[in-house]
């Protein structure tokens, strides 16, 4: 344990294993989706209002994160959150309209919100950056269980897709206990280091300086590039490429799988090669990995392309995150982290509905051309604050 706190070992774990939960539903509803169209009778667009649903939740929370932490403290939000999402869960499973299933995934992302939040900034005072970037591969954890699951419940066992969500109604309900139980470590783990709330910068100030917002846009478009690619390469494979839907379930788990891989390596690639050129050479990766997804040159190729994506992608949350105390400095550091998932739910929200309103007018072999673009302004808004870092430096010499 290399963290800040001695005695955080228990709750780095615990906090791994909220990452991996999450994991598994987010990237089960795009192997599910197929399921869920045919029940409530919805075209493609309707997957990306869905997911935009959720987003808009978490976007509520992510945002009003900081006073809730402070005022509440991280243990009752988070118990607070995954209550909220177990609701959502079994609401879900049990909605018979699709305006009662656009209610849940608002809610479920309202307690979403409040839990990636609270975590990571707990994480940023008190995880090390290597601790980081294993949190983020937890996700990556689940998103690879996620859909292997849903296909075997739906497939294997030939049970509805209702039963995966009781199930994870099951296991936050199981989560929420276990917080109680670990509450008084996590009001203690609050405590602020040292100084640190001594010169805290106001918002207003946050928001005036360049870096941040360009931290905040490469933010929302690696989220958005890594969600529009894991949540319609299901219907992608299955609709555009004529592959198997149990297969094309296996190709989707190996998207999140090299993701997850990436984020677990990430800490020793970085430490040779440093943080900017990591990231930079992550961006010409995903950039390979579109181009040879919309190639349509056979399966093996679009596999392979998928398993680019995911690993390029992976890193740019955890050593985005890891990185701010850097680049706006400590009195900024509380503001940036709120502002920077806050951008990333936007991220979430928009570019999902963009890219199923595309998909659905243009066809589906628009979505490999659509992550390629978003990709292409991803470098480009990271070269910009590699550029402002340099001239920052020479400023200072």
């Amino acid at each position: 344990m290399t963290g800040r706190g001695s005695d955080t070992g228990g709750l780095f774990a615990l906090a791994c294993l909220v990452f991996v939960v999450g994991g598994i539903s987010g990237s089960a509803i795009g192997v599910v989706w197929i399921y869920v169209q045919a029940d409530f009778n919805v075209t493609l667009s309707a997957l990306g209002a869905l997911v935009t649903a959720a987003t808009l939740g978490r976007l509520a929370t992510s945002s009003a994160s900081g006073p809730l932490i402070n005022r509440f403290g991280i243990a009752f939000i988070m118990m607070a959150g995954l209550l909220i999402t177990a609701c959502s869960m079994f609401g879900f499973a049990l909605a018979e309209s699709w305006l009662v299933v656009m209610l849940v995934a608002f809610g479920s992302g309202l307690g979403a919100g409040v839990i990636a939040t609270g975590l990571n900034a707990f994480a940023a005072v008190h995880f090390s950056a290597r601790q980081m970037n294993w949190l983020h591969g937890s996700y990556g954890v689940g998103s690879t269980i996620g859909p292997l699951l849903i296909t075997f419940i739906v497939i294997d066992l030939r049970l509805d897709w209702r039963w995966a969500y009781v199930i994870f109604t099951a296991v936050r309900l199981l989560l929420f206990g276990l917080f109680i139980i670990t509450r008084q470590r996590w009001r203690l783990s609050e405590a602020r280091a040292e100084g640190a709330g001594e010169n805290h910068a106001s918002l207003s100030a946050t928001l005036r300086l360049p870096m941040i917002w360009l931290m905040a846009g490469t933010f929302m478009l690696a989220t958005g590039v890594e969600l529009v690619t894991g949540q319609f390469a299901n219907s992608f494979l299955i609709e555009a490429r004529a592959i198997d839907a149990k297969t094309a379930g296996a190709w989707v788990s190996l998207y999140w799988a090299s993701l997850t891989i990436s984020r677990f390596v990430g800490g020793i690639i970085i430490a040779r090669l440093g943080s900017l050129r990591f990231l930079r050479l992550n961006s010409l990766l995903m950039l390979v990995g579109a181009a040879l997804l919309a190639a349509d040159m056979g399966a093996l190729v679009s596999l392979l392309g998928l398993a680019c994506i995911g690993f390029a992608i992976a890193p740019f949350s955890p050593m985005l995150t890891a990185d701010t105390p850097g680049r706006v400095g400590p009195a900024h550091v509380a503001n940036a982290i709120g502002l920077q998932f806050t951008a990333a739910s936007l991220g979430m929200a928009l570019l999902p509905w963009l890219a199923g309103w595309l998909a659905e007018t243009q066809g589906l072999e628009v979505i490999p051309r659509f992550v390629f673009v978003t990709a292409l302004a991803t470098l480009a808004l990271h070269e910009a604050i590699c550029l402002r870092e340099r001239k920052i430096r020479a400023r200072l010499v």
